[in-house]
């Protein structure tokens, strides 16, 4: 009976716990992206805000931003908190934080201490996604968003429909960062955010009432960095040879031209559907040399190449026309990486693995031997798929009648 008594009390103890770090709705404000730059000699932290009476449509008029903007600044990232807290009628909240954007001046002079910030911050997600601004941070989380009510989100998924459709740029988060800069090369990418367009901004609602806007963010260049600042910026058709040695293509067109040296206008294209790279460092004397073997499956979107593409024969002369276009991405990538003295590509990592020793012995002086290195490159296309047609649209002109 004692016996049944202790478990009846000690599961009206469990009843009685409750949720005992719920959270309000209406005692935070949910910060949906976070922008860090430096000037004056000083971080600026900038926050966007969800307004969720706007959201709801509750703001009355229906002409209300979703979000709210503001700034502060200080001597370290706490202080900067700190300062922003004393202008918020409500405990800032980053546990539904979506991205944050780094400005090119903090870039440069470096962003461990905002990495140490989110390490040491309980509400911080590692995976939230990480950009570079070519201007300032603020700049890109003032700008609306004319599909989306929250610009923080619609960045996110920017990202994230970039990396499944095209391939030029890799998602990057917190985590993702963190581990590549205390990895053996102390190096990574990050894809930067730039306004295109003309000069006037759209961080007013009125600007989202026009069928087009006058400027909008959008995804460009790629940033490399070693240690925690920023080193240089290469374009997006470079960034593109990146993924492909980093073995991060998921989808992606290439555009090829009909000539055997594979230049003049590029009027054909073919849709990469499947791709793997492999990576082999070989030491040869002093010098190191990285094999690169990359296998690509897809189907070919157009051609003005002519021919007759029931014939296996032409099929293999348009495969051997985008392997060749797919060589020259990667080199110009390795060329811009290499000229920047930046190992984003993992190369080291791939020495350590394979030469463990070696790698110990030239760990200290790797971004001076990175450079040295040379590639030797291997690309095998397959088309799986020509479309329905043999014959490109001017060859079949040529004889009237299907």
């Amino acid at each position: 009976m004692k016996v049944i008594r202790l478990l009846l009390l000690c599961s009206l103890l469990l009843l009685q716990t409750g949720c005992w770090n719920r959270v309000e709705l209406n005692d935070i404000a949910i910060i949906s992206a976070t922008g860090v730059d430096w000037e004056n000699g000083k971080w600026v932290l900038t926050n966007q805000i969800v307004i969720p009476k706007a959201i709801s449509g509750q703001a009355g008029g229906g002409r209300t931003a979703a979000v709210n903007v503001f700034s502060s600044t200080g001597d370290n990232f706490r202080i900067a908190i700190s300062k922003a807290s004393q202008e918020s009628s409500r405990r800032l909240y980053f546990s539904h934080n979506q991205i944050v954007v780094i400005g090119q001046e903090a870039a440069r002079k470096g962003f461990g201490p905002l990495l140490e910030a989110y390490l040491r911050n309980h509400d911080s997600r590692e995976t939230v996604d990480v950009f570079l601004s070519k201007s300032t941070a603020r700049l890109m989380l003032e700008q609306l968003m004319p599909l989306e009510q929250i610009p923080g989100a619609a960045i996110q998924r920017m990202i994230v429909n970039e990396e499944k459709n095209s391939s030029s740029y890799r998602q990057m988060t917190i985590h993702q960062v963190l581990m590549d800069l205390l990895g053996h090369t102390k190096a990574t990418s990050i894809p930067g955010l730039a306004l295109a367009g003309s000069e006037e901004s759209t961080d007013k609602v009125e600007a989202l009432s026009h069928t087009s806007t006058p400027s909008k963010v959008r995804l460009s260049e790629l940033g490399l960095i070693y240690g925690d600042k920023l080193v240089g910026w290469i374009s997006d058709e470079q960034s593109k040879g990146v993924m492909w040695l980093t073995n991060n293509v998921d989808k992606a067109t290439v555009s090829f031209a009909c000539s055997a040296e594979g230049k003049g206008r590029e009027g054909s294209s073919a849709r990469i559907l499947h791709s793997s790279t492999k990576l082999k460092p070989q030491q040869r004397g002093d010098k190191w040399v990285m094999k690169v073997d990359i296998a690509a499956e897809g189907s070919l979107l157009e051609s003005d190449c002519g021919g007759n593409l029931m014939k296996p024969e032409e099929v293999r002369e348009v495969e051997q026309l985008v392997e060749k276009r797919i060589a020259s991405i990667i080199a110009d990538g390795w060329e811009a990486v290499r000229k920047n003295k930046t190992d984003v590509l993992g190369f080291g990592t791939q020495i350590y693995k394979q030469y463990p020793k070696a790698w110990k012995a030239m760990e200290s002086r790797w971004k001076e031997e990175f450079p040295l290195m040379e590639i030797e490159l291997t690309v095998n296309m397959k088309l799986s798929s020509t479309g329905m047609s043999g014959k490109s649209f001017k060859e079949a002109q040529k004889k009237p009648g299907l």
